[in-house]
């Protein structure tokens, strides 16, 4: 399967055209998606901190072998 598959369903998605094939379907509306408190936020970004920084002292497999 070439790439433009995965393109074509992520632009489907934008839209909102992918949701029926029919013309007068009915629609269901999404629900907005809750806000983050701070602390989540802030958990967050010290978790990708975090990962970053054990991915760059992580010894490279390469050199060992």
């Amino acid at each position: 399967m070439d790439s433009s598959g995965f393109i074509a369903l992520f632009l489907a998605g934008k839209d909102g055209t992918a949701q029926s094939a029919l013309p007068h379907a009915p629609r269901q509306r999404r629900t907005p998606k809750p806000e983050l408190s701070r602390w989540e936020a802030t958990r967050g970004h010290a978790a990708s901190a975090l990962h970053r920084l054990a991915w760059a002292i992580e010894p490279d497999t390469d050199r060992i072998s």
